[in-house]
C-alpha cells in the first residue's frame, strides 16, 4: 500500500507542476479537449468556480469574456488508461442570466489522500530530525526581495521537500518520445470586472496575473498562489493547505490550520488566523491581525505603515523592529513573556483577567503604530536575528 502511495505520490508532484515545466519538443499522441467555452460579462457578472482534485492557471481576460479551456495530452499511453482518465473527468458550464458557473472535478478522491500522506511524510521527517537531536537554530531578518524569492521559487521547494522525506532523488524531466505521461493544462481567464466566486478543495491553483477582482473564496486542502491579490470586499476563507502572495492589497482573509501563509506586502487588510504559520515580507499601512495559537513572523515595515493592530491568544509573535524610522509599540495583555535583547520578562496575570500596560517604546505621538493586546502568548522582538534557544 505504502508503495502504491509513492508511485501516485509522484503522479501527482508532476501533475502539480506540470504548469511551469517546458512542454516536449516532439508532439503528444493524443490531445483531448476536455471543455472550452468562452462567456460574455458585464459589471453585474457572477463567475462560480467549483474546483476539486485538480489544478489551474487564472489569467487576466484580453477582452470582456470569461475563456476557460480544459485539455489532457498524453504519449506513449495505452488506450485503456486513457480512457479511464477521462472517464473520471466530470465538468460542467452555463450561464444563467449574469451567473456562469464552471464546475471541474475528478470523481475519485485519490488526490486528497496523496495530499495528506505528503504532508503525513513531511511531518515525520521534520520529527526524525528533532528526535535526532536537532537544535532550532535563531532566525534572521529577511529582506522583502527575499521574501519574494522565497514565494517565487515556494512549488520547487514544496516539492524538494516531499521528495526528500520519500527519499527520491530530484531530477529536472527529460521527456522522450518513448515515455509514457500525461500534461493537463486548465486555463481560465476572467475580466476585472467580475466577481469570483469560489469552492476549492485539494485544489492547485496559480494566479498569473495582478487579481484585483473581487473574489469570495472557500477553499479546503488546497494550494494558492497569487502575484498580487486585493479588493475591499473580499472574503476568504482557506482551511488547510498553503496560501502565497507577494502582496495583499485589501480584504478580509480568515486562516485555519494552513501550513504556510506566506505574503510579501501587506496592506489595508483584516486577518483572522488559527493554528497557522503566517510569514509576512513587509507591513504596509493599517493592518489588523486576530488570531488564536497561530505563529507568526513579520521582517519589516514600511516607512509608512501607519497602524498595526494584533489581538492575539496562545499566539507567537516573533517581529523584527521597524527600522529606520521612529515609532510607538505598545503592548497590554497578560500571561505572556517578552525577549528583547537578551532581556526576558514575564507578565503574570495576578489572577485577573485584565489586560494591563506590559511594554512601552517610543513616544504615543508618532504616526507610526504597533499596538498589542496578547495573552498566553510569547512575543520575540528582535533587531537583526531572533533566538530561540530561551524558551526550548
Amino acid at each position: 500500500m505504502k508503495t502504491l502511495f509513492k508511485i501516485t505520490a509522484l503522479m501527482l508532484i508532476t501533475s502539480i507542476y506540470g504548469f511551469a515545466q517546458t512542454s516536449p519538443d516532439f508532439e503528444m499522441d493524443e490531445k483531448h479537449i476536455i471543455y472550452k467555452e468562452n462567456f460574455t460579462t458585464n459589471a453585474n457578472t457572477i463567475l462560480v468556480l467549483n474546483l476539486k482534485n485538480t489544478a489551474a492557471q487564472v489569467l487576466e481576460s484580453p477582452d470582456n469574456k470569461v475563456y476557460i479551456e480544459y485539455t489532457k495530452e498524453f504519449n506513449n499511453t495505452r488506450k485503456k488508461r486513457v480512457q479511464q482518465q477521462l472517464k473520471h473527468l466530470i465538468v460542467s458550464g452555463k450561464k444563467e442570466g449574469d451567473k456562469i458557473t464552471y464546475s471541474a472535478k475528478t470523481r475519485n478522491d485519490i488526490r486528497f489522500s496523496v495530499f495528506e500522506f505528503d504532508e503525513l511524510m513531511l511531518e515525520r521527517a521534520e520529527k526524525k530530525e528533532f528526535l535526532k537531536g536537532f537544535k532550532v537554530q535563531p532566525i534572521a531578518r529577511k529582506s522583502l526581495d527575499s521574501v519574494l524569492q522565497d514565494i517565487k521559487l515556494s512549488d520547487f521547494i514544496y516539492r524538494e521537500k516531499v521528495l526528500g522525506a520519500f527519499k527520491i532523488k530530484s531530477r529536472s524531466p527529460r521527456y522522450k518520445k518513448n515515455m509514457q505521461f500525461t500534461i493537463t493544462k486548465m486555463i481560465i481567464k476572467i475580466p476585472k470586472n467580475v466577481h469570483v466566486r469560489a469552492t476549492l478543495e485539494n485544489t492547485n491553483i496559480v494566479f498569473i496575473d495582478d487579481f484585483s477582482n473581487r473574489a469570495t473564496m472557500n477553499v479546503r486542502n488546497s494550494k494558492l498562489k497569487f502575484k498580487s491579490v486585493g479588493h475591499p470586499l473580499n472574503i476568504f476563507d482557506v482551511d488547510n493547505g498553503y496560501f502565497r502572495t507577494k502582496e495583499v492589497t485589501s480584504g478580509n482573509y480568515s486562516f485555519a490550520n494552513v501550513k504556510h501563509v506566506t505574503i510579501g506586502q501587506l496592506s489595508n487588510t483584516f486577518i483572522n488566523s488559527e493554528f497557522t504559520k503566517v510569514e509576512i515580507g513587509e507591513i504596509g499601512k493599517n493592518n489588523k491581525i486576530v488570531d488564536f495559537n497561530s505563529k507568526y513572523f513579520i521582517h519589516n515595515f514600511h516607512k509608512d505603515f501607519g497602524r498595526l493592530s494584533l489581538e492575539t491568544d496562545y499566539t507567537e509573535l516573533n517581529i523584527f523592529s521597524p527600522e529606520s524610522m521612529e515609532y510607538y509599540l505598545e503592548t497590554y495583555g497578560y500571561d505572556t513573556v517578552h525577549y528583547k535583547n537578551g532581556i526576558t520578562t514575564k507578565i503574570k496575570s495576578g489572577g485577573k483577567s485584565e489586560l494591563s500596560k506590559m511594554m512601552v517604546i517610543g513616544k504615543e505621538s508618532y504616526p507610526n503604530k504597533i499596538k498589542i493586546n496578547t495573552t498566553h502568548g510569547i512575543i520575540r522582538f528582535g533587531e537583526k536575528t531572533i533566538d530561540f534557544g530561551e524558551d526550548n
